[in-house]
Order: structure tokens, then C-alpha cells, then sequence
């Protein structure tokens, strides 16, 4: 004999789909406001004590019964929804919500932070980074790398949006995002703090990025695909690493060279704590 809760749990996942149950055209989230969708982003901004989920959605027919259970602790930031619409977008994976994005501290509080646990930083800084994609993706390895902050320019860079926060799947709310309103002002104010600074670019004066010690206070620096650095900015770092191409093509995306370079810090840091 099936329980109460099996027999609520099959009521919750109708054989046939339902109409949506909004209509009219769809709002558009507030500012410093984002539509979330998919369970691993949602997931993770509802576990982050730094993202306010105004309001999230789910599809019990597309849930798992696994996945239903875990979002049950914020049952109360939840609605179930008859069809898959909602006043923001469809859901993905049966899931969606409307999010406030975090704010961050400055660069020095989140040195300070560090320092009083005696933790090494590792930092990243984007220059000239204009495609959002390419910072989601840079987000989400930093998030994977455990590094503990991202440095992006004021001006001529792209911010935290809807597009970064979805392409990040939910790095967004764990690493923290400050914009800096001099770059190289903020690589000098790092240097002074203990920090190396090292950039990415090929040619006459670069190492191999595995011959640089991650275990050290790092941040390191990356340029946009073709762009690359910034005179200036390759003039405030400590030293300049490089990833050989075998290949006939003659550069990475700044996103996979950003993991290549920051697995080599993940592989250098486990390594040295074994």
C-alpha cells in the first residue's frame, strides 16, 4: 500500500502537461535583479547566504524526487507551478527563480578577511573582458578552482548580469565579483599587499605558466582573446606566464586558458597540503 506522501508526491506529476498559468507578456527582472533557471544555479543561490531568492518556481513533474526533497527547507521562497511559464520565463529543468544579485566587499576588506585566517589568496583580474559568456564561464571555474575573488574593471568590461549569472550555474553566488575603478592601480595597491601579480601573454620574456609557485599570495591577470593585456597592465605585473599552442591556431579562449592556468594553481596548492 503506497503512503499519503507517495500518493501526494504521484498527484504532483500529471501524466499531461497543463497550460501555463500566466499570461501577457513577461516582466523583466529589477535591476540588480536576475530570472534563474536550471537546478544547479538555483540550487546553489538558494544554499548562499550572500543571493536573496525574491521568489523561485518549480515543475514537480520535472523534479526527481530526489531534488524535490532537497529544495524542501525553503519550501517557503517556493511556488509549484501548473505548467512550465512563469511571470519571467520558462522554467529548465522544472526550475526557475527571480534573484537579487550579491554585493561585495572591496578588494582590501576581502584581503583582510583572508589574512586573519591565514589563508594564501588566489585572485583573478579581467582585462578587457567585454563577452558575458566568457565571464560566466570564468566565474564558474573560479568557483571550481577555489579562488577567492575576481577583479573586473569599472569601465570598458562586462559586469555581473542575467546572462552571467545563468552561464555562471550559480558560481555567482559564491565568488565574489568586484569592480575596481583603475586596474593598474589595483595590481600596484595588490603588490603592496604581498601579492604577485602575473599576466598571460606569449612571446619574448613569458615562462611556462606550471614554472610559477600558485602556493604563494597570487593574482593572476588575463586578457581578452586578441586583445589580450594591456601595455600598462602588462607593466604593473611581476612576471608573465604563457600556454604553448601545438596546434596551428595561435591563442585560447580566455575562459579555457583561465582553467588551464588556475588548475595548475589547484594541482600546485592540493599537492603541497598532502
Amino acid at each position: 500500500m503506497k503512503s499519503s506522501r507517495a500518493n501526494k508526491w504521484q498527484k504532483s506529476r500529471p501524466s499531461q502537461p497543463a497550460k501555463p498559468v500566466f499570461g501577457g507578456p513577461r516582466r523583466q527582472p529589477g535591476k540588480n535583479e536576475a530570472y534563474i533557471t536550471g537546478w544547479n544555479g538555483v540550487r546553489e543561490c538558494l544554499a548562499s547566504p550572500h543571493v536573496k531568492v525574491v521568489q523561485a518556481w518549480i515543475d514537480p513533474r520535472k523534479l526527481s524526487r530526489e531534488d524535490y526533497e532537497r529544495i524542501r527547507p525553503y519550501s517557503r521562497q517556493i511556488e509549484e507551478l501548473k505548467g512550465k511559464e512563469t511571470p519571467y520565463g520558462e522554467l529548465s529543468q522544472g526550475i526557475g527563480a527571480l534573484v537579487r544579485l550579491p554585493e561585495w566587499d572591496d578588494l582590501d576588506d576581502l584581503l583582510d578577511g583572508l589574512e586573519a585566517k591565514g589563508v594564501a589568496p588566489l585572485l583573478v583580474a579581467l582585462d578587457q573582458v567585454e563577452d558575458p559568456m566568457n565571464l560566466g564561464q570564468i566565474l564558474r571555474t573560479c568557483e571550481g578552482a577555489g579562488v577567492h575573488g575576481l577583479l573586473v574593471p569599472k569601465h570598458r568590461a562586462i559586469h555581473l548580469n542575467q546572462t552571467v549569472a545563468q552561464v555562471s550555474q550559480g558560481a555567482f553566488a559564491w565568488v565574489p565579483l568586484i569592480e575596481v575603478t583603475n586596474l593598474r592601480h589595483t595590481l600596484d595597491s595588490a603588490k603592496q599587499r604581498g601579492l604577485w601579480v602575473i599576466g598571460t601573454a606569449a612571446g619574448e620574456g613569458s615562462r611556462p605558466w606550471y614554472q610559477v609557485d600558485f602556493r604563494e599570495n597570487s593574482l593572476l591577470v588575463m586578457g581578452a582573446e586578441g586583445k589580450g593585456l594591456r601595455r600598462l597592465t602588462v607593466e604593473s605585473c611581476d612576471f608573465l606566464v604563457e600556454l604553448p599552442m601545438a596546434g596551428r591556431l595561435d591563442s585560447l579562449n580566455v575562459g579555457a586558458a583561465t582553467a588551464a592556468v588556475l588548475y595548475e594553481a589547484v594541482r600546485q596548492r592540493h599537492s603541497a597540503t598532502d
